[in-house]
């Protein structure tokens, strides 16, 4: 610690994560007697906090989350960095309520409830770039959670909520910012150096002129990956440029790109004899053959203008347009043959090609009427989908469960084709208002009315097909602000799904849509001061109209999911250079709704009852050869899970807990970080499709990066 100007002493401060990399700057912190000197501290290691004091994804327009009746868990660009993340998977431990089903972008659960690929939005629309694999952090400045039914603002969505990320958006301040990461293993199936990952991200941003009405942001990144499963590798490519016209300090327009492309080896993970974790083969057993590709290519072109309608009301307009294709080479595996100990896999090639377009218009604002104040939201939007489907399956064969040798012969004589072309045209209008009766309560409530028009082309078998679905969906919710920095809240909230055109009744007729519903209470407080932030939820989520078979073989309405349980999430920073983020929930999901008994009433797929963790960051409060020197250490519980809902194929993947480590040092411009996950080494399965595709955790892994700004 410094006293300045002219005295120094030795001394405290503790902090915790710096931002960016301008930790060694001295900035004054606190005064002594102003009576008797006049002089100021420095603190040593203070850090960049894991609070954010707005969130936008709740309510499209920033807010305080103390005020919104709903649960956003944000994870930010600060949280990343500590933990090493270089795809968004990497966070999703550190997250109440989000359990991992395996390995594609959308394969997770979130409060018991399964996602889809438009339950992860961009900066509020759907539409990945890529598919196979978790989205990349390389262009992502935060993430916002939003927990329960969404459909009032983001239309077809499930009820469990959606993963919103909030990418990097070009500064007025010139910088180039540069990270070079790479990552090993040590453990049995892959020793030091033997497997070995290599990242690469540059990222520069700054004006273009000298009015600095252009500002530009330029992010490129590359991967190449060895994993410690055999033969299994990857190589990926990203390029992210952004433009902003700024013409205005009232309007805005920002435009870019982000043009994808990624290569691996095809891997449907190990299977297990049985229906036992316990009889896995080793967890490096690879049932495809190194020439098995997955690959992921997208161009995605999107754009946000924004600008003041008057000195009440703004107005925003968001698009996004994505061309995604993913192609499969590969043998997939189908089964496991118990008495001979065989794993059935089948000779397949498919190329999936999706377009997104949607765009979202929308005014916020305030006004008076009889002496309260309304803030409004009104808005609508537009989507137009397009799913060109092209299936071809050859033979299927058996190979060895525990020394498997692929064989790269095609039979060409057991050769089936399945193309279907599916044409989507989503519409959508909604209100909400959020009035403040006093300086204690505030209510919330909404109306949508969202249509989807389907023309279903079935290629193969010259069949076409129309479906048209609509509904309402509302939700409302009341704040009570118990003294300021705490409140108390409850919710209701619906979403709202269209069922498969694909499937018809007895009469040949349309389904109704998938509906959700949530009840919410919580309550959220920083209970000491503004870096302490608490949160407690308690949820009744309801998803009814899931389409079934019956006894005899047809389509019904007779599914349903149940799910409650209580969440909480704690973010302190008790010293200027040390904070500490943890959460715990216990989700109680249940098949709740099916026409078999004997899986009415089992768990959901892939929920756990019970998941929790604890990051901690501590910044030694002294320099240490001129720069700051800190440690961060995270620990992660898993509760038991299955695979399905059905006993004759599920498999019981058991509970884990698993501890992260890392040591990074700053100074100056210059960030070199140490970090360890999984320190213990500990076995275990992220996630899983009954007894033939169970995914493992990565094993202990080492991983090293240097970063920079100039």
């Amino acid at each position: 610690m410094k006293l300045s100007p002219n005295t120094s002493v030795k001394g405290l401060a503790l902090i915790l994560g710096i931002h960016g990399y301008a930790m060694a700057e001295d900035e004054p912190r606190s005064t002594l007697d102003s009576s008797n000197i006049n002089e100021t501290f420095t603190v040593v290691g203070q850090q960049h906090s894991y609070l954010n004091p707005q969130v936008s994804t709740a309510t499209k327009t920033d807010i305080d989350p103390l005020d919104t009746p709903s649960t956003v868990n944000i994870i930010n660009q600060q949280f990343l960095q500590d933990i090493g993340a270089t795809t968004l998977e990497d966070a999703y431990g550190y997250t109440t309520s989000l359990t991992r089903s395996g390995v594609d972008a959308d394969s997770f659960t979130l409060r018991g409830m399964p996602a889809d690929l438009n339950t992860i939005q961009v900066n509020g629309l759907p539409g990945l770039a890529s598919r196979f694999g978790s989205p990349t952090t390389a262009n992502i400045e935060q993430v916002e959670i939003l927990k329960g039914p969404a459909s009032i603002m983001y239309g077809q969505i499930q009820p469990g909520g959606i993963v919103n990320i909030i990418t990097k958006k070009p500064q007025d301040s010139a910088s180039i910012n540069y990270d070079i990461s790479t990552r090993t293993y040590t453990t049995d199936v892959s020793g030091f150096g033997e497997d070995n990952r290599f990242v690469g991200t540059l990222d520069a941003t700054g004006p273009l002129n000298e009015s600095k009405t252009w500002l530009y942001r330029m992010i490129i990144s590359g991967e190449d990956a060895d994993s410690y499963r055999n033969d299994v590798n990857a190589q990926n490519y990203y390029f992210f440029p952004t433009l902003t016209y700024r013409p205005s300090a009232l309007t805005e327009l920002t435009f870019g790109l982000e043009l994808q492309s990624e290569q691996r080896v095809a891997d449907n993970g190990i299977a297990v004899l049985n229906h036992d974790i316990n009889q896995a083969p080793s967890i490096d057993t690879h049932y495809q053959s190194a020439d098995d590709t997955d690959e992921d290519k997208g161009t995605v072109a999107f754009a946000t203008f924004t600008t003041a309608l008057n000195n009440d009301f703004d107005f925003t307009v968001d698009w996004r347009s994505v061309w995604h294709e993913d192609s499969r080479n590969l043998y997939e595996t189908r089964s496991v043959d118990d008495s001979t100990q065989t794993v059935s896999v089948r000779d397949r090639d498919q190329v999936n090609k999706r377009e997104y377009h949607f765009v979202d218009v929308r005014t916020t604002g305030s006004l008076w009427a009889y002496g309260m104040e309304h803030k409004l939201l009104l808005g609508g939007n537009i989507g137009l989908e397009k799913k060109d489907f092209l299936r071809e399956t050859y033979a299927t064969t058996s190979v060895d469960f525990y020394n498997p040798q692929t064989s790269t012969a095609r039979n060409e004589s057991k050769y089936k084709q399945d193309h279907r072309i599916t044409n989507y045209t989503n519409y959508g209008l909604y209100v909400q208002d959020s009035i403040r009766l006093n300086e204690s309560w505030t209510v919330m409530g909404g109306l949508r009315y969202t249509r989807q028009d389907v023309d279903f082309d079935y290629v193969s078998k010259s069949t076409t097909d129309t479906q048209s679905t609509d509904a309402f969906v509302s939700q409302a919710g009341i704040v009570y602000k118990i003294y300021e920095g705490s409140s108390l809240y409850a919710s209701y909230g619906e979403s709202f799904n269209p069922n498969s055109v694909e499937k018809k009744d007895i009469y040949g007729d349309a389904f109704d849509p998938e509906k959700g519903r949530q009840y919410e209470f919580g309550t959220k407080t920083n209970i000491l001061n503004e870096n302490t932030n608490l949160t407690i939820a308690y949820f009744d989520i309801e998803k009814t109209n899931v389409v079934e078979q019956n006894d005899e073989g047809d389509y019904e309405l007779l599914g349903g999911i149940r799910s409650k349980g209580i969440e909480t999430e704690l973010l302190v920073m008790p010293l200027e250079n040390w904070q500490i983020k943890l959460g715990y929930s216990y989700v109680d999901s249940e098949i709740s709704d099916n026409p078999d008994s004997s899986i009415q009433g089992n768990r959901t797929p892939m929920t756990a009852y019970n998941d929790a963790y604890i990051w901690t960051k501590y910044n030694l409060p002294y320099e240490v050869a001129g720069g700051i020197l800190g440690t961060t250490l995270g620990v992660n519980y898993e509760g038991a899970r299955y695979t399905s809902e059905d006993p004759s194929d599920r498999v019981e993947l058991p509970a884990y807990v698993t501890v992260d480590v890392g040591l990074h040092y700053e100074i100056n411009n210059y960030r070199t970080s140490l970090n360890i996950a999984n320190l213990f080494d500990e076995q275990y399965y992220v996630g899983g499709t009954d007894n033939y595709r169970i995914y493992s955790g990565d094993p202990r892994k080492i991983m090293l990066s240097f970063s920079g700004k100039f």
